[in-house]
């Protein structure tokens, strides 16, 4: 990496940043006390979306059946139960931090779902304050190739803070989030392999490498981007 090159690390919320099998299943035990049909649901969408590798929509799935207003006082206990910091998977603020550690270097969440949800889940992991942008596709290499400006450049939307940067890295636990990665952006594909992520061989366009980890995604761009 050239000196002076500005950074923009963009990193994934749900499976990457956010427990969010923890998270689900914490919810799921409060509103059993309350609601076993309904957690029992729950429980099946758990299942079926993990077998199918999808995305579950939990808040809007709990909502649909009895109301945001119910569903914000199994949020409330949730977030007495569950601090936001027990909510993050191990490394995420270290990685968070590793993003702005340098100068010229700034970060943002980019993540795949309904907005209410997001919001929602942003909040419970104490992240709301961090920029972020809630898309409703997952192939975000198409979104980054978007950005991509006839000098190589990348121009970041307002949300990210509009401002033109050299460099983007993107994280997350889903190949499908790198379809359309453009070649220059580095992409780490977080699979959490010790809470049992997708472990198997795949293979990886030359930019997108596998890391069990945050901490194994920062010592990744350390020698990338630091020139380690």
């Amino acid at each position: 990496m050239k000196a002076n090159q500005t950074v923009f690390q963009i990193l994934d919320l749900d499976r990457t940043l956010l427990d969010t099998f923890k998270l689900a299943h914490t919810l799921k035990d409060i509103i059993a006390r309350h609601d076993p049909q309904l957690a029992q649901g729950i429980t099946e969408q758990i299942i079926k979306t993990t077998e199918e590798r999808t995305s579950f929509f939990l808040f809007e799935y709990i909502a649909d059946r009895i109301g945001y207003e119910k569903l914000d006082t199994y949020i409330s206990e949730l977030n007495y139960i569950a601090p936001a910091s027990e909510l993050l998977l191990p490394g995420a603020s270290e990685r968070i931090a590793f993003a702005k550690s340098q100068p010229g270097w700034s970060v943002g969440i980019l993540t795949y779902g309904a907005a209410r949800d997001q919001k929602i889940k942003l909040k419970l992991a104490g992240l709301q304050m961090e920029r972020y942008l809630i898309t409703d596709t997952p192939k975000k290499g198409d979104i980054l190739a978007s950005w991509k400006l006839p000098n190589g450049k990348y121009k970041l939307p307002i949300e990210f803070g509009g401002h033109t940067v050299d460099v983007l890295t993107l994280d997350d636990d889903k190949l499908i989030a790198f379809n359309g990665l453009p070649d220059d952006v580095l992409g780490q594909w977080v699979t959490h392999a010790t809470i049992g992520g997708m472990t198997e061989m795949q293979n990886l366009p030359d930019n997108v490498r596998s890391v069990s980890n945050l901490t194994e995604s920062i010592r990744y761009l350390e020698t990338k981007l630091l020139n380690l």
